[in-house]
């Protein structure tokens, strides 16, 4: 029997935290569910009509809702020799069992030898959906092109690189009260750069607060990231950027 490898087709950065962020507790203040498939095309190989083949495919840890959408347990292969019995989750692993039980097989007339010798593989394609927790990330260019920007979880300064923007303006010494879920929040000090003394910039070193939602897969990155980034002084917002990905 061969397999092939399982293919995440959402980005596999996505799935793997590390570092810190693998020691943390995901909750609802840190992460968001989001739902991730995996799919792939299974190989089965026996011999001899009535025997029964299974191949176990390991999900991410902490996948939650795994639904088999493929193969389902009836399904036969392309040549009508074998025939899905079972498909059963349990925890993270998911288990396909196939039984030969086709003419192709199972009928000496067709395949000219008896049916307790006949080699036989059969092939399935295999996909799976799932949840899983995971922590959004955040640009630290705010509003930069995807080359040359720069991705960063708790980030201590984001930079304010909207267009029309005066070059240096940017937000520092950020702590952040809450991130990585439907809403991050946080505190840091407004900077322009580009105020040079005795320029009138009441705004420059005041207090600002941070508020990023709209977290989502973006295509273009690769990444579950914020997508809007607001900056308050006081009840004033003062910027408000938005990423736009491609559908």
């Amino acid at each position: 029997m061969t397999r092939t490898p399982l293919i995440l087709l959402v980005a596999a950065a996505l799935l793997l935290v590390t570092g810190a962020a693998a020691a943390a507790k995901l909750t609802a203040k840190n992460s968001i569910p989001f739902k991730f498939f995996a799919g792939s095309t299974e190989e089965f190989s026996g011999t001899g009509c009535g025997t029964s083949v299974s191949i176990v495919k390991t999900l991410p840890a902490r996948a939650k809702g795994i639904t088999v959408s493929s193969p389902k347990v009836g399904e036969r292969d392309d040549f009508d020799g074998t025939r899905v019995t079972a498909a059963i989750v349990a925890g993270t692993v998911v288990t396909i069992t196939v039984l030969a039980d086709g003419p192709s097989i199972c009928d000496p007339a067709v395949t000219g030898q008896p049916t307790d010798t006949v080699s036989w593989t059969a092939s399935y394609d295999f996909r799976a959906e799932y949840t899983r927790r995971v922590q959004a990330t955040i640009r630290i260019y705010y509003e930069s092109y995807i080359f040359g920007a720069k991705w960063k979880r708790r980030p201590k300064t984001i930079h304010d690189t909207r267009a029309g923007v005066g070059p240096g303006q940017r937000v520092t010494g950020i702590k952040w009260k809450r991130f990585g879920g439907r809403k991050a929040i946080g505190l840091g000090k407004l900077r322009l750069d580009y105020c040079r003394p005795g320029d009138n910039c009441p705004q420059n070193g005041k207090r600002m607060r941070l508020v990023a939602t709209k977290p989502d897969y973006c295509k273009d990155s690769g990444k579950i990231e914020y997508l809007r980034l607001s900056g308050y002084l006081g009840k004033l917002e003062w910027f408000g950027g938005i990423i736009e990905c491609s559908e």
